[in-house]
């Protein structure tokens, strides 16, 4: 009985100190992972990743099929508009640009000829006649007054009206001849016809042969090349692909959430992703009128206007474009509130030793970092670990790693 006694006695003083070492145990603060809020500048930027795009993207064919003589220009090549690309060869076009220019020599020489000899000999021709004529009438008239006073026979004043009616005939004719050969003339107007038509004929064939070179239709660059000496260049297939110069574009899409935040203009930060060390600056140039709907962005334009040597098409750069910024403005972790997104944003914050819900005000959101305008202050533990029940016993230690700017952790926490 007594040892009955001894034990329970035992057992007693162990539940006892137990039940003192929970109640201790449980009394005791919890240690949860907070963030402090601070004081400092903060800026809002939209960052998306984009690429470079040319002025413009030219295909350049052949509008003949025709054979590749030579290549005068290769990748990576900047060319200027007029230069000569590619040289082809066709025999029956160029058969064809000789023949037009033999027929145009042919035209002009008969043009010259009607200048220079059929118009002054049909104006020779013309006087003669009219003398021959003036002669034969002269002849007939003194003729005519010996027939009629019986001095001569009628043979030989028929003789003399028939020569009279011969140069008549003939002088007639050489004024038709004269006319015709006029610059209104009906033999000029044949002759300058055939002039014009050898002259278009020509034109037409030059122009034929003209599609035999291929060349540059903008300043610009080479991209890409499809053409072999020997190949056949065939209508229609590209054979250079050009980047043209002028202005150098940027082409991202951003989250059609952030519109509401870009003005024309607006500033912005590049980075190559070849060169990371070397940003340059361009400017907000179009926002697209459309938005994509499966990918929930809207596609955008900056321009560079002064670009970088190193810059070429279709590199992929990094963007920022600043919106907003503030000074001396309270500053919180985004990930530490709550329903960041909604317009009841809250926080949990150590007050008097305990957790509580506190709704706050935001403003500019940063990278990483949110502004509050109210509802917090400066110095204020938030708690960022999950799990932990309002008003519970707290106790904040400070996450690692925590960038804490003009604040100085309470003594024991450090």
């Amino acid at each position: 009985m007594p040892n009955l006694t001894r034990k329970s006695w035992f057992l007693l003083v162990i539940s006892l100190a137990a039940v003192a070492l929970l109640t201790i145990w449980w009394s005791k603060p919890k240690v949860v992972e907070s963030v402090a809020v601070v004081k400092d500048t903060i800026t809002q930027s939209i960052v998306a990743t984009g690429r470079v795009a040319p002025a413009a993207r030219i295909d350049i064919g052949s509008l003949v099929n025709a054979n590749i003589r030579q290549i005068h220009a290769f990748e990576g090549e900047k060319v200027t508009t007029g230069q000569q690309l590619i040289t082809l060869t066709d025999s029956s076009i160029e058969a064809a640009l000789a023949q037009a220019k033999a027929s145009l020599v042919e035209a002009q020489q008969r043009s010259n000829e009607l200048k220079s000899l059929t118009r002054p000999l049909a104006q020779n021709a013309l006087e003669q006649a009219q003398a021959n004529f003036a002669l034969a009438k002269a002849d007939y008239q003194r003729n005519l007054e010996l027939s009629q006073k019986n001095m001569l026979a009628k043979t030989t004043l028929d003789q003399a009206k028939r020569n009279l009616e011969i140069n008549q005939s003939a002088f007639e004719s050489s004024k038709l001849q004269i006319e015709a050969n006029q610059e209104n003339g009906s033999s000029s107007r044949v002759i300058q016809a055939r002039l014009e038509q050898a002259q278009s004929a020509l034109a037409l064939a030059q122009a034929k042969f003209d599609q035999l070179s291929i060349i540059a239709p903008a300043d610009g660059i080479i991209l890409t090349r499809n053409a072999e000496v020997g190949a056949t260049a065939q209508l229609g297939k590209p054979l250079f692909t050009l980047a043209s110069t002028g202005e150098t574009r940027i082409e991202l899409p951003i989250d059609e959430k952030s519109i509401r935040y870009l003005k024309p203009n607006q500033a912005a930060t590049v980075i190559a992703d070849a060169y990371p060390k070397q940003p340059f600056l361009a400017k907000l140039s179009l926002i697209y009128p459309s938005v994509d709907a499966a990918r929930a962005t809207v596609n955008v334009r900056l321009i560079v206007e002064n670009p970088p040597d190193f810059l070429k098409p279709d590199m992929t750069v990094s963007v920022e474009m600043r919106t907003d910024y503030a000074q001396n403005a309270l500053i919180l972790p985004t990930d530490a509130i709550h329903n960041a997104d909604t317009e009841q944003p809250w926080v949990q914050v150590v007050r008097n030793g305990k957790a509580e819900q506190q709704n706050i005000q935001t403003g500019i959101r940063g990278i990483g970092n949110t502004q509050v305008l109210s509802g917090l202050a400066e110095g204020d533990w938030v708690i960022t670990q999950a799990g932990v029940k309002t008003d519970t016993r707290v106790v904040p230690k400070a996450r690692d790693p925590q960038v804490v700017r003009g604040f100085d952790l309470p003594n024991g926490f450090k």
